[in-house]
């Protein structure tokens, strides 16, 4: 899950007054997106993977909108706005399944789009309006809920295994899915070598303007900056599944040989064969769990 909580449009208050002026959101822009190595697995491995990955997907993404729904989202209701959870089944809520990035490269990917309408808990059927406040704070624990239930759906219904690896030296690290080559994760991620390229150019003017490296705000904020530079359009005709699956199969075959992308998935079996018969025998569920509740609430100030 990416961007989380972002409005997708919003209009000003004609108030002149800039201190009435609000802004009103109409929706918000829910985006699941599946670690590096899921996406490549889902695109070259076989049909029978892929459809178990979709699924997976569908799972993870319908249960962190049900813990949004049932213990996030508040509704302005009552005098002086007060809040009010909707009832089950208030929100609305359109989903929308992506299967590419804008450079051509596999992205399973789902958005979905909640409405800032929802129905009150009045037994009236009447509307009103979600709080704006509660669903942006609570985004890294939905994230690390979506992420945590890909995760245990893919080695429930795979049997694969997942292992750390490190994007930014002194960053908490990502899991993915072990076995499966680092080469293709290179392959997949163009836009993030695109980015990477473009950000020394950025910070070095940073810094020659204010003096000082930049903070961490400020430094997403140009992480953000070189994203926007090296947009590409998006495809204005949308491509057949199938179509993009052979076409990414070639072009990995290309990058890194035949012989990695035909394996991909004996590979990940193998990895998950060897992972299994070293940690079962020593994993402790509560402690694990003790773990991960710990890093939700330092992430995001909540528990879930």
């Amino acid at each position: 899950m990416t961007v989380l909580g972002r409005p997708i449009e919003h209009h000003q208050s004609p108030e002149t007054d800039k201190a009435k002026e609000r802004t009103f959101w109409l929706a918000i822009d829910l985006t699941f997106r599946a670690p590096s190595t899921g996406q490549i697995a889902w695109a070259l491995g076989d049909e029978e993977t892929r459809l178990v990955l979709e699924l997976c997907q569908d799972i993870a993404r319908d249960k962190t909108l049900a813990w949004l729904e049932e213990s996030v989202a508040e509704i302005r209701w009552g005098s002086g706005g007060k809040h009010r959870k909707p009832v089950k089944g208030g929100l609305i809520v359109a989903a929308f399944r992506h299967y590419e990035s804008r450079a051509g490269k596999p992205l399973l990917h789902d958005h979905a789009v909640v409405s800032i309408r929802a129905r009150r808990p009045d037994g009236k059927g009447t509307w009103g309006h979600l709080s704006t406040d509660s669903m942006p704070e609570h985004i890294v624990a939905a994230d690390t809920l979506y992420t945590l239930t890909f995760m245990e759906e893919v080695s429930a219904r795979l049997g694969w295994a997942w292992e750390p690896r490190e994007v930014t030296p002194g960053k908490r690290p990502v899991m993915e899915i072990a076995g499966i080559d680092q080469r293709l994760i290179g392959w997949q991620s163009t836009r993030r070598q695109q980015i990477a390229d473009a950000l020394p150019i950025l910070l070095a003017e940073y810094e020659e303007a204010q003096g000082h490296p930049p903070g961490e705000r400020a430094a997403y904020a140009l992480n953000r900056q070189a994203a926007d530079q090296t947009r590409p359009p998006k495809r204005k005709v949308a491509r057949p599944l199938s179509e993009l699956r052979t076409r990414w199969r070639a072009s990995a075959i290309g990058k890194v040989g035949a012989c990695v992308v035909y394996r991909l998935i004996e590979r990940a079996r193998a990895a998950a064969a060897v992972v299994w018969a070293r940690v079962q025998p020593v994993v402790d569920v509560a402690l694990a769990a003790v773990d991960i509740t710990a890093v939700v609430y330092v992430m995001s100030r909540v528990f879930p």
